[in-house]
C-alpha cells in the first residue's frame, strides 16, 4: 500500500524515476535551500561591477594603467556558470571605459579539460559576444606559452598561461558553488587550475594539498584552497566578476572586485543556499546527482558521492541512481579502479604517483568505498564493469533498497540527498 511508503520523483538522465521507502525507515529528504533568482538578473550585475569589494571600480583601474590590453578569464561548458549573462554587461562597462573590441581577449579556462570548439562559442558566450571578441583556449600542456611565475610558499611550480599574464588588466569570472577539493569554486580556481600548466596541477591536486574527507564548504585552513589562491595572486589578477546561482541557473547575488574578499562575501550567499542540516547519519543513503549532464557518466556522478559521505554511517550503504549513457567517462578512471585488488590500493596507488587526468577521479571513489557499499542503479553501466570498481549493480530502485536492507538490516535509516552536487550537509 502507498500510504505505507514515503514516495520520491527523481531527476535521472534527461527524465525522472520514482524512489518508494518505507516509511518506518524515511529518515529525510535534504534538498539545497535555492532562492529565487534576482528579478533583474543584468541590473545585479551591474550592482556588483559598480560596487567592487576590496577594489577601485574597473573605470578608476583603466585610469591608472598604462596599457589597454585586457584579458576575460571564462569557465568552459563543463561549469554552471551562466557566461552568456555574465559577460554583456561586463563587456558593456569596458566598452564605456574607453577599451576597444580589439583590445580584448576572451580566454577560456579549460584546465585539462578538452577545448571548447569553435562551434561552441555562441552556446556558451552568447552570439554577439561570439562574433564580436576574439576567443582562445589555455592549453596546459603548452609550455612555451606559459610563463614561471616561481614556487609558492609549499612549493607548487606556478606556470600561468602568458597570455594572461603578460595582459594589463586581467580580469576572471565564474561562479560560487561546492567543490569537494577547494571547499567552494570560483575566484583563484580560474587561474589554479584554470589557466595553469599540467606541471602546476599535478603538483597541486596531488594527495600532499588533499583532505582525506570531503572538503565540501571547507576554506580556513584548507590546504588545497590556500595553495590555490596564493599561486592566483602571483599571477596578478586585477579583478573578479563571481556568479552565485540557484538550481535553474539564475542569477542570485553577483560579486566584484579583489580576488579574496569579493569572493569570500560570494561564498557567504553561496553558503545560505548550500548548507543543508542533517537530521542524523543514515546507514543507507540514496544520493541523487540531479539529472542530464550531472550523470552523464560516473566520472561526472562521483562528484555527489561526496556528500554522500559526509552523511552515510561508516560502513552502510550508498544508492546511486545515475542513466550514465557516457559510461564510466574516463579510461584511466577505470583503468585504476579495475587493476586494483581493493579500494586501497586505489588511494596508496594515488599517493606514491599522484594525479593525472583521471587519477584523482579514481582516487575520490575510492575513498568513499572505504566509508560505505556502493550500489549503482543504471540502464547503461553493465555489472560486469561495476564489479571491476568494486561497485554493485541493481536493475531499479526496488532491487537496490532490498539490497541494502540485506546489508544494513531490516530496520536501517533512509536519507534522500537530492541535486547532491551542490550540497554541503552540516550536522547541529
Amino acid at each position: 500500500m502507498n500510504e505505507d511508503y514515503h514516495m520520491e520523483t527523481i531527476p535521472y538522465g534527461s527524465g525522472e524515476i520514482s524512489l518508494r521507502i518505507p516509511k518506518k525507515n524515511y529518515l529525510g529528504t535534504l534538498v539545497p535551500t535555492y532562492q529565487p533568482g534576482s528579478k533583474d538578473e543584468t541590473g545585479e550585475i551591474i550592482r556588483a561591477l559598480k560596487h567592487p569589494i576590496g577594489t577601485p571600480t574597473l573605470a578608476e583601474m583603466v585610469r591608472q594603467k598604462r596599457g589597454r590590453k585586457t584579458v576575460v578569464v571564462v569557465n568552459d561548458g563543463s561549469r554552471p556558470t551562466v557566461t552568456d549573462k555574465l559577460l554583456p554587461p561586463l563587456m558593456q562597462e569596458l566598452e564605456t571605459i574607453g577599451i576597444s573590441d580589439e583590445d580584448v581577449l576572451i580566454l577560456i579556462a579549460t584546465g585539462t579539460h578538452r577545448d571548447v570548439r569553435a562551434d561552441e562559442f555562441e552556446n556558451l558566450l552568447g552570439k554577439e559576444i561570439a562574433e564580436r571578441y576574439c576567443v582562445l583556449n589555455h592549453h596546459c600542456q603548452d609550455i612555451e606559452n606559459m610563463v614561471d611565475l616561481g614556487k609558492t610558499s609549499q612549493g607548487v611550480p606556478v606556470n600561468i598561461n602568458r597570455l594572461f599574464c603578460e595582459a594589463d588588466l586581467k580580469i576572471l569570472t565564474g561562479s560560487i558553488h561546492p567543490h569537494q577539493a577547494a571547499g567552494f569554486s570560483g575566484g583563484r580556481k580560474s587561474i589554479l587550475p584554470g589557466l595553469a600548466s599540467l606541471e602546476t596541477l599535478k603538483f597541486h591536486h596531488s594527495y600532499r594539498f588533499r583532505s582525506p574527507d570531503p572538503a565540501m564548504g571547507w576554506i580556513d585552513g584548507n590546504p588545497f584552497h590556500l595553495a590555490a589562491l596564493e599561486a592566483a595572486r602571483m599571477a596578478g589578477p586585477d579583478f573578479i566578476l563571481n556568479l552565485v546561482q540557484n538550481q535553474k541557473k539564475q542569477i542570485t547575488r553577483a560579486v566584484a572586485g579583489d580576488l579574496e574578499d569579493a569572493w569570500l562575501v560570494g561564498v557567504e550567499a553561496s553558503r545560505e543556499i548550500f548548507e543543508t542540516e542533517i537530521p542524523g547519519r543514515a546507514e543507507i543513503v540514496v544520493v541523487i546527482p540531479g539529472g542530464h549532464p550531472r550523470d552523464s557518466n560516473l566520472y561526472q556522478s562521483q562528484k555527489s558521492m561526496a556528500s554522500a559521505e559526509m552523511v552515510v554511517k561508516q560502513g552502510g550503504t550508498i544508492i546511486l541512481p545515475v542513466a550514465c549513457p557516457d559510461g564510466v567517462g574516463s579510461d584511466l578512471f577505470y583503468e585504476w579502479m579495475a587493476s586494483a585488488s581493493c579500494p586501497e590500493d586505489v588511494i596508496e596507488r594515488f599517493i606514491r604517483e599522484g594525479y593525472n587526468i583521471g587519477t584523482s577521479k579514481a582516487w575520490l571513489y575510492s575513498r568513499c568505498l572505504t566509508k560505505a557499499q556502493l550500489i549503482v542503479v543504471s540502464d547503461c553501466l553493465d555489472e560486469t564493469t561495476l564489479a571491476h570498481m568494486f561497485t554493485q549493480k541493481a536493475r531499479d530502485l526496488d532491487e537496490a533498497l532490498t539490497m541494502a536492507f540485506d546489508k544494513q538490516g531490516k530496520n536501517a535509516k533512509i536519507l534522500v540527498l537530492k541535486n547532491a552536487v551542490d550540497m554541503i550537509p552540516t550536522e547541529k
